[in-house]
């Protein structure tokens, strides 16, 4: 592995200054005897040429210590190359000897220069200059040990020579001594710099070349030791050199190859044309990886895989190739494949078996089951309708284990494949809860079913197969629950564009399945009750079924369970939003602000009528029983806001449904609360009985949102009835209320024409569709219609004209005539009715406002699609939360509008109901504020002239806006509810 330069030199930096150090006490401690025996022979000329000048003693002393000095320097030298001393010791002394010598020179010629003449102090003074000068080379290696010669040797020569005089040539020859001082250090200076930079570099290159020579060792032993074969060629494809793992597997010696040609040695005759090629691709830049044959020096062809490329750094075209061997991973990549079309004939032979029995077996079973519903038909005695009761049993229940066969099988053999079309989500959870709550009320259980407004409508996917995971896990439910209630729900976890994730839920208050059979529930043939006794009967497949079922559908079945508490199997699903068919239940009329009363002892049913039509506007009261119920009923007529409706469920204990019933009418106070009454075993008769005690409406649990908003709006819409004079609201009537429309559609963009008749015929209406005004008259004139849509603008006669042309026919003058038109401007609703138009609906339209105005049912929703601004102006409200700096409080205000509507709306009712306009006025006022607060300008107003009408006294007057309020907040709940979070309008 390479190292960058720069870190090699920072890593080495310590160990190259102690080369420096090294360095420089060799080059101090360098030379002979001769460098000490330069400075005798220097001071013994030197008092030569003085010798007449100064007293003998001065002489002789000078020399003395000069020569001591020296010699003493010369016998540490000598006795420090035999001894193993540190750098540091070394330099020490080096510093020590050098000073000595430098005081004996400096002090002796400052004790001759004041008795000596001025030429003589001159020539004096240039012996010392000269050895100083010497010393910037010969202790260039420690700059303390020169600043040490330099100090002894040339300080004490000032003082000398001013004892000899103070004239202007002594002063200069101070100055000048001074000038040499600092030139002497600097050229020092700059020599010990390129000594140390000498030797650095020579240190550190003498690194790098070890480095160096590591990396090729590391190198060549990485090559030799990989276990992939490498070859190593030059421009002639000669080889240069190999590794051990290329001699093993060819079975050359690195002898044999090197020099020889890659092809003679290891390619194939056949195969060296397209060995030329592959170096061709190679040699351009390319790296090759193919998986090609090659051969042994024994001539066996072996499968290779070949990696190829040039070496970039190399000058003389080398290429690296490498070769692993593949053989075992060919033959077994041969052997599955065989397993494969084994395993492929053999699902063919069981797909062919099974469809063969499914074919036999269903035969005679549609036979036995068909003629067994006949007979089941005509009179029997009670023996033989048990007999053929068994019969009919036995048959389904050999059926439904045939059917988990067969989608096992399918799943096993991942023959299964799934659909995606669109379907209505609320509906198949409701409709397949309803298919097994005649098995739930057998077992007197509470079958409950909650899925939430906010739960998408129509989704696409297979729901087919949806249907048949929640059968089974409800009918699973149901099977291992004695007592107490089985809830299936559906609830929204995620909603991102067009996608959105749906929990689903299926709880029971059954037997429970323990930790150890938690591990083993989804496996095939396994059941939780395993014993032999087999109380609870079936395959065993079903949960195995379900899960795998779940898998493919992209989520995963999950299961968590307490003995003797009961379980709850959960999956998580994401589905593709169905683009513009996301439709909304609608009552007959506003149901924003009535009130409601639930009175159930099942906490769940309580709840879930509580969210579904409390996301509505109702202000919904809960009683746990009966005589709770009554009471509270009577309460809220004492305090004159009674209750518009009382939801009742039958089974209840110590009082039912029919018996709270029978006490609400017997009390005059409570004559005007309408009854619904939701049941979950129904019997005959009952609804005679609903109808004998003035209960307005009967419906069997699970029930649907749509039915149960629909029938609470047609209870709403109708008046409180007499016992035995009640037209009484069922499933049944809700859905024949819904009769077919022949609807004739006048459009000419086939886009508004696709959305507008699938929601239509989703509806159940018949859909004719005419491209232009023209077709519109002709198909009037040919075919009766209940209803046209007719688009404003379209070619050859726009829709004025076609509705006039309409009402000149016969069949024309009374037909509804509901205008389209994306101008939803500000007296377009007035022009559309004063060209003859019976009503106006905006483009873009959403399916509840499309049906209200074809169906003729509640108000027109054109009123305020026709204006510039929605029914809340949530754009201007965020805008105005923004430029606060509290954008994100917006979200979580209008949560708590929604929240608090119904009880708004109950608080204005009660005012309403009383005889003083000031709680009137004040309830009008907060609300309006709250309206006015996140942009409900309709609303706001409306309740601003309530507020006036009840300031001025004029409480009638404030009362005829009531209805109008309710309006317009469902509007504004509508509108929020269907708005995105976090910024933009709906």
């Amino acid at each position: 592995m390479s190292r960058d330069p720069t870190t090699l030199a920072a890593d080495e930096e310590p160990r190259v200054e102690a080369e420096v150090k090294r360095a420089a006490v060799r080059q101090l401690l360098a030379g002979g005897p001769f460098a000490e025996s330069l400075h005798i022979l220097l001071v013994s000329v030197v008092a030569a040429l003085v010798w007449n000048s100064l007293p003998i003693e001065v002489t002789i002393g000078w020399v003395g210590a000069v020569a001591a000095a020296a010699g003493l320097r010369a016998w540490w030298r000598v006795r420090a190359r035999g001894r193993s001393l540190s750098a540091d010791e070394a330099l020490r002394g080096v510093r020590l000897t050098v000073a000595g010598v430098g005081l004996a020179w400096g002090f002796g010629a400052a004790s001759a220069i004041p008795a000596l003449g001025l030429d003589q102090a001159a020539l004096i003074l240039v012996v010392v200059a000269g050895i100083v000068a010497g010393a910037t080379g010969t202790l260039v290696g420690d700059r303390r040990s020169f600043h040490y010669l330099l100090i002894t040797v040339l300080a004490p020569l000032p003082i000398g020579i001013l004892l000899q005089g103070h004239s202007r040539p002594h002063l200069l020859a101070i100055v000048l001594i001074a000038m040499f001082v600092w030139g002497m250090d600097r050229v020092h200076g700059r020599a010990h710099r390129t000594f140390a930079e000498r030797v650095r570099a020579a240190a550190l290159l003498e690194r790098s070349t070890e480095e160096l020579a590591r990396q090729h060792a590391y190198l060549d032993a990485l090559i030799a030791s990989t276990p992939v074969a490498i070859a190593v060629l030059d421009d002639q494809r000669s080889v240069r050199s190999v590794n051990a793992a290329f001699e093993g597997l060819f079975g050359y010696a690195a002898d044999e190859v090197i020099g020889a040609g890659i092809d003679g040695l290891i390619v194939p005759e056949s195969l060296r044309s397209e060995s030329s090629d592959l170096e061709t691709r190679v040699r351009r830049g390319e790296i090759v990886r193919v998986e090609v044959e090659r051969m042994r020096k024994d001539g066996r062809h072996i499968q290779v895989r070949l990696s190829a490329a040039a070496v970039h750094a190399a000058a003389d075209g080398a290429l690296v190739a490498l070769y692993e061997d593949i053989s075992d991973r060919k033959a077994a990549e041969a052997a599955m494949r065989e397993a494969r079309d084994l395993a492929e004939r053999v699902a063919r032979a069981r797909s062919a078996f099974l469809a063969n029995m499914s074919h036999e077996i269903r035969t005679p079973m549609n036979a036995v089951l068909g003629f067994v519903e006949l007979v089941l038909d005509t009179e029997l005695a009670p023996e033989q309708r048990r007999a053929l009761e068994l019969v009919r049993t036995s048959s389904e229940a050999l059926l439904t284990i045939l059917n988990d066969i067969l989608d096992y099988s399918k799943i096993e053999a991942e023959h299964l494949e799934l659909e995606s079309i669109p379907f209505d989500l609320p509906k198949v959870v409701h409709a397949t809860a309803t298919l097994l709550a005649v098995r739930a009320r057998e077992k007197h259980l509470e079958l409950t079913v909650d899925v939430p407004p906010d739960v998408p409508q129509m989704v696409r996917g297979d729901p087919t197969r949806l249907r048949q995971v929640l059968m089974n896990l409800i009918g699973n439910a149901i099977k291992f629950t004695e007592q107490g209630e089985v809830d299936v729900s559906a609830s929204i976890i995620q909603r991102d564009g067009d996608r959105a994730a749906v929990q689903f839920r299926v709880r029971d208050t059954g037997i429970g399945i323990s930790e150890d059979q938690l591990g083993t529930i989804f496996q095939e043939f396994t059941q939780a009750d395993a014993s032999m006794t087999r109380r609870y009967g079936g395959t065993g497949l079903g949960l195995a079924i379900s899960r795998r079922l779940v898998a493919l559908m992209a989520g995963e079945l999950a299961v968590t369970s307490e003995v003797g508490r009961g379980s709850e199997f959960s999956f998580a699903l994401t589905f593709p939003l169905e683009a513009g068919a996301q439709a909304t239940a609608r009552a007959a009329v506003s149901l924003g602000g009535r009130r409601l009363l639930v009175v159930d002892d099942n906490e769940t049913n309580r709840r879930i009528v509580r969210d579904m039509l409390g996301a509505e506007g109702m202000a919904v009261h809960e009683a746990s029983r009966a005589d709770a119920g009554l009471e509270a009923l009577r309460r809220a007529a004492r305090a004159r806001t009674p209750y518009d409706l009382a939801i009742l469920d039958a089974q209840m204990p110590d009082q039912d449904g029919f018996e709270l019933a029978t006490a609400i009418r017997a009390d005059r106070a409570l004559t005007a609360t309408r009854l619904l009454i939701l049941t979950s075993a129904g019997q005959r008769g009952d609804g005679e009985r609903c109808r004998q005690l003035g209960i307005q409406a009967y419906l069997t649990k699970p029930i649907a949102r749509a039915d149960l908003v629909e029938a609470v709006g047609t209870v709403l819409a109708g008046t409180a009835s007499a016992p035995g004079a009640a037209d009484l609201v069922t499933r049944h009537s809700i859905a024949e209320s819904r009769h077919a429309l022949r609807i004739l559609l006048a459009e000419d963009n086939a886009v508004n024409q696709q959305v507008a008749t699938a929601m239509l015929l989703k509806r159940g209406h018949h859909v004719d569709v005419a491209s232009n005004g023209r077709e519109a008259v002709d198909a009037v004139a040919r075919e009766p219609y209940d209803v046209i849509l007719m688009d404003i603008q379209m070619p050859e006669m726009d829709g004025f004209e076609a509705t006039e042309q309409i009402r000149g026919l016969p069949q024309g003058r009374s037909l509804p005539i509901i205008a389209l038109t994306a101008h939803a401007l500000s007296g377009e609703r007035e022009r559309c009715l004063a060209r003859g138009m019976s009503g106006y609906l905006a483009k873009p339209f959403k399916a509840h406002d499309l049906f209200a105005a074809v169906e003729g049912r509640g108000a027109q929703p054109a009123d305020t699609a026709a204006t510039r601004s929605p029914a809340v102006d949530l754009a201007a409200f965020r805008r105005t939360m923004e430029e606060a700096g509290a954008a994100d409080a917006v979200d979580g205000i209008l949560e708590t509008f929604v929240a608090t509507l119904p009880q708004r709306l109950e608080a204005l009712v009660a005012a309403a109901g009383g005889t003083e306009a000031e709680p009137l006025h004040r309830a009008a006022h907060a609300f309006k504020s709250a309206a006015g607060t996140i942009g409900a300008g309709h609303l706001a107003a409306l309740l601003e002239e309530m507020e006036r009408a009840a300031q001025g006294g004029n409480l009638a007057g404030a009362r005829d806006k009531l209805e109008h309020v309710r309006g317009e907040a469902q509007a504004a709940l509508d509108y929020i509810r269907t708005a995105p979070k976090g910024g933009g309008d709906a």
